[in-house]
């Protein structure tokens, strides 16, 4: 069922590609257009639109988005093809199936997955892996910022002492996965909670608001982190993979067009993870564009007139 379902989201995203218009064709300035994916979360899309300001910006050339493409690994194999040429990927996915086991060292450390990243997506798919971003979209556990003051909280070991007393809600996948699913959390840090829910994701944080939850589960940008004033715990034992966040792009499309990864360089380390919350806040919460939101971002960081 798995290999007809991603067989299926396959044919799906050569449709879209397909219907692109922009590939092959030059801009009205002379250019080319180069062809970004983004997954279906938002984040993605912000970046690919300020990479779009950019480009339009510095250079004759233009970037064409296709947005809410179902998985990282569907992008990756559009760039494999030749069909994308650029993407913003996370350094957890060179955990996710693409090369042999004895070649991955599963660990923690970020600087370590991204170097990994780097080398191995290099090697096996001929693609650039660029320095972070800035930020990462990892998995990890908040509560309310009250909460996390009245009880001097700020790591996931501080929570151990209470835990017992608590009700964490989750997604179902967390509770049954291996790895970095709960229960080798409660062996890693010694500790369970009260009682586990598995839920939804809007439930999650619509249970921290009524009380019914504790804490939860959560990604590090999640836009309602700011919206209902919570704390991030701090993984102080190195649970969690890693997940941070890069530009990637074709190795031959950087050779024929250097000032693309001008342009890429000039956004490693441009946001950090409060800065992207804030854009993703803007964006799924104040239902702003994501073009407008870019754009704004790259104005005030001094890249954009």
């Amino acid at each position: 069922m798995r290999k007809l379902l991603f067989a299926i989201s396959t044919l799906a995203l050569l449709f879209v590609l397909t219907a692109c218009g922009g590939k092959d064709k030059e801009t009205e300035a002379g250019g080319t257009y180069f062809e970004m994916g983004t997954q279906d979360y938002t984040d993605p899309k912000i970046i690919a639109h300020m990479v779009k300001e950019l480009v339009k910006d510095q250079t004759d050339h233009e970037v064409n988005i296709t947005e809410n493409i179902q998985a990282s690994p569907l992008i990756i194999t559009a760039m494999d093809k030749g069909d994308f040429d650029l993407a913003t990927l996370y350094s957890g996915e060179v955990y996710n199936n693409h090369f042999d086991d004895d070649k991955v060292e599963h660990t923690t450390d970020a600087n370590k997955t991204l170097a990994q990243a780097q080398e191995l997506f290099n090697e096996k798919f001929d693609l650039k892996w660029f320095d972070s971003l800035g930020f990462e979209n990892k998995y990890t556990i908040a509560i309310s910022d009250d909460y996390a003051k009245e009880k001097n909280i700020e790591t996931m070991s501080d929570l151990g002492e209470l835990a017992p007393e608590l009700t964490i809600g989750t997604d179902s996948a967390w509770i049954e996965r291996g790895d970095d699913g709960y229960r080798a959390f409660q062996e890693h840090y010694g500790y369970s909670f009260k009682k586990a829910v598995g839920m939804e994701i809007s439930l999650m944080y619509e249970g921290l608001k009524t009380g019914e939850l504790d804490a939860i589960t959560a990604y590090s940008v999640d836009p309602e982190i700011k919206e209902l004033n919570l704390k991030v715990l701090e993984d102080d034992e190195g649970f969690f993979p890693p997940s941070t966040a890069s530009l990637v792009a074709r190795n031959d499309k950087l050779k024929e067009y250097p000032e693309l990864e001008d342009i890429i360089n000039s956004m490693i380390d441009l946001i950090n993870e409060e800065e992207m919350t804030q854009l993703i806040y803007e964006v799924d919460i104040e239902k702003k564009e994501p073009k407008d939101v870019a754009k704004n971002f790259l104005v005030e960081k001094g890249l954009l007139k």
